[in-house]
C-alpha cells in the first residue's frame, strides 16, 4: 500500500508588516505626543532659567549689603571712559561690580550673566551686544546725582521720582524670558511664562515693586 506524505504547511512568520493605515496611525499618534511634550518642556527651561536668575541676584544681593555692612556704602557704578550707552558715559550700568569679588569675596565672581542675556532684538550700535548679555547694578544715589546731566534720567530719577526712597539705594535687573529691555516693568510669570518685563529685585523689594516712574504733572 502506497504511503501518503502529509501536506506540508506554512510555518506562520513571527511578525508581519504592518498596513499603511497603522503606520498612519502611529505618525499621529506621535505628532501629537510631540505637540503635548515639546511646549511643556520649553516652558520648563524659561521656569529654571528664571530661578536661576533669581538666585544669581539674592547672591548679589547679599553681596551688596554686606559690602554696605564693611564700606558704608554701596559699590560705584561710576567709572569714568566707560563706553556710553544711549549716551549715558562712565555710568557701568551692565555689571555686577568688580568691587564684590576683588579684593574681599563677596561674591565667588562678580562675572555674571544672564540666562536670558542673548541678542537684543532692537540691537543699536550704542548698546554693544556684549553688556545685554550681563546683569544690571543700579546704584540709585548716583543716577539720582547724574539726572540733573542727563535728561533721559530725568524721568526715572529725578528729584520728582523719590527714587532712593521707592526702589532703596540699589537695583539689580536681569532680561526676562521676552528678552527686551523693560527696566521699569516687573515680570510676573502669572502672565504667562513668557511676558513682557525684566527680573529685578531692589534694596526694598524681592522683585523690584515700586520700579516704575511716578506720574508727575
Amino acid at each position: 500500500m502506497q504511503s501518503s506524505t502529509p501536506p506540508v504547511r506554512p510555518v506562520p512568520h513571527p511578525w508581519s508588516a504592518f498596513t499603511l493605515i497603522e503606520l498612519l496611525i502611529v505618525v499621529a499618534i506621535i505628532a501629537i505626543l510631540a505637540a503635548i511634550a515639546v511646549p511643556n518642556f520649553l516652558e520648563a527651561q524659561v521656569r529654571a532659567k528664571s530661578s536661576r536668575a533669581q538666585a544669581d541676584i539674592r547672591s548679589v544681593a547679599t553681596a551688596l549689603e554686606m559690602y554696605r555692612v564693611d564700606y558704608n556704602a554701596y559699590p560705584t557704578m561710576i567709572e569714568p571712559g566707560f563706553p556710553h550707552v544711549y549716551g549715558l558715559t562712565d555710568l557701568k550700568w551692565w555689571y555686577v561690580p568688580d568691587a564684590l569679588s576683588t579684593p574681599v569675596a563677596y561674591l565667588g565672581s562678580a562675572d555674571l550673566h544672564c540666562p536670558f542675556g542673548g541678542d537684543f532684538k532692537n540691537q543699536r550700535d550704542n548698546f554693544p551686544g556684549e553688556i545685554w548679555r550681563r546683569y544690571s547694578y543700579e546704584n540709585i544715589r548716583e543716577l539720582e546725582q547724574y539726572a540733573a546731566s542727563y535728561p533721559l534720567l530725568q524721568a526715572k530719577y529725578g528729584p520728582q521720582q523719590h527714587a532712593l526712597e521707592r526702589i532703596g539705594g540699589w537695583r539689580l535687573l536681569c532680561i526676562g524670558p521676552d528678552i527686551e529691555w523693560n527696566p521699569m516693568v516687573q515680570y510676573d510669570p502669572t502672565n504667562g511664562t513668557v511676558s513682557l518685563g525684566n527680573i529685578m529685585r531692589s534694596q526694598k523689594d524681592p522683585v523690584g515693586r515700586n520700579s516704575e516712574p511716578l506720574a508727575v504733572n
